[in-house]
């Protein structure tokens, strides 16, 4: 028998308790722990402790094992898990030389309920503000060696309606007899002339510049397709360009020299000849005539030719396309692009014109993939009662 002292505030005479073992200790069922998940759902159990008389926990031994109260297990919800980028690893470089390109899949995914993970729409991360990894990466293989490069075609050479030729450079990419000669591309080709719906447009006449003799009104004149879209000059017809030049300041004008603008120069680089029609001409009751070289005086006839000098002579060269990246789907295919000044290299300024610059990557399908809609993928469940 167990007797306990309580202090009693009357004349201070102790209140004696008696206590039996068997109230002495008990076990106690503690509240649920907190879920298991943080997200979807997940479990959330309770267990049994043994407390003294003073709600103490002390050690299972002091309580009687055969009263034990079983565990508890109840299913609990948690937050909607949210969005994650997921990725596989990096495919093989797309070149075995030179420059190449690395991918990889990049793709959203979710838990949806336990044990079913689920790929989503990219949208979905995206509008959780997820950073999207990266799904390609330039990769470097050794030194690619010999191999051709090749500038790109001129426009071809034929008038509308008619057969010509185009060429382009062909070089090895060191010495001439290190490339296969088997494999060197063709430097020309047969091509087609331009549709003959090529025709001269030409603007409204602006004001006069002075008096008969000095006075002149200028307008535009381009090269249009039957779509009205503007096309290089080279696809009309030469002889049919009109005029961008009168003469005018008074109603009749004497014939005199009336040089037209100077045209293209003849060469895309270096040094080269540009020409101009210089006519004899003159206005009658205020209508533009054309007179024959004898009516203008020979000694005061302008200069119908000049020479030119373009940017230096540098080409842009490239490789041939490397296989594409993939073997289904959308891949990439890649090339080197190199700018050349005669036979040297340019790795330094813009000798080249940059907007002239060939690509250097282009997209390729061999063949579609199976289908690859967002999928679900099964995992095994972690979830598990013991009662």
């Amino acid at each position: 028998m167990i007797v306990l002292r309580v202090p009693f505030l009357s004349n201070d005479v102790p209140l004696q308790r008696r206590v039996s073992p068997a109230d002495m200790y008990r076990w106690k069922v503690s509240a649920h722990a907190p879920c298991s998940s943080t997200c979807t759902a997940g479990l959330s159990s309770s267990f049994a402790m043994c407390v003294r008389y003073d709600g103490t926990e002390v050690d299972d031994m002091y309580c009687d094992s055969l009263t034990r109260p079983e565990p508890t297990h109840e299913f609990c919800s948690g937050k909607e898990c949210p969005p994650r980028w997921e990725t596989s690893g990096w495919s093989q470089c797309s070149r075995t030389c030179g420059e190449g390109l690395q991918y990889r899949t990049v793709r959203c995914w979710k838990m949806l309920s336990p044990g079913l993970d689920s790929s989503v729409y990219d949208s979905l991360c995206l509008s959780h503000d997820l950073h999207r990894p990266a799904n390609r990466k330039p990769c470097f293989g050794q030194s690619c060696g010999p191999q051709w490069e090749v500038s790109e075609w001129t426009e071809c050479s034929a008038r509308c309606g008619s057969q010509g030729l185009r060429t382009r450079e062909v070089r090895c990419s060191t010495d001439r007899r290190m490339c296969n000669q088997t494999s060197q591309p063709a430097d020309r080709e047969e091509c087609e002339g331009p549709p003959c719906d090529r025709r001269w447009t030409v603007s409204d006449w602006g004001p006069c510049s002075g008096a008969c003799g000095d006075g002149r009104m200028l307008r535009t004149v381009t090269c249009r397709s039957s779509e009205g879209l503007v096309m290089s000059e080279e696809q009309c017809d030469q002889l049919l360009r009109p005029l961008t030049v009168y003469p005018c300041g008074d109603r009749d004008c004497a014939p005199h020299w009336v040089e037209q603008e100077w045209q293209q120069c003849n060469v895309t680089c270096g040094r080269g000849l540009r020409r101009r029609r210089v006519v004899c001409a003159g206005l009658e009751r205020g209508t533009f005539r054309e007179f024959p070289d004898s009516r203008c005086d020979p000694d005061k006839k302008p200069e119908s030719t000049s020479s030119c000098f373009q940017r230096p002579c540098s080409k842009w060269f490239s490789t041939s396309w490397s296989q594409c990246s993939k073997t289904c789907g959308s891949g990439v295919q890649v090339r080197e692009v190199k700018c050349y000044q005669g036979e040297e290299l340019v790795t330094r300024g813009n000798n080249c014109y940059p907007l002239l610059k060939p690509e250097t990557r282009q997209n390729c399908k061999i063949q579609d993939c199976p289908a690859d809609a967002p999928g679900t993928k099964l995992q095994p469940s972690k979830l598990s009662i013991n009662v």
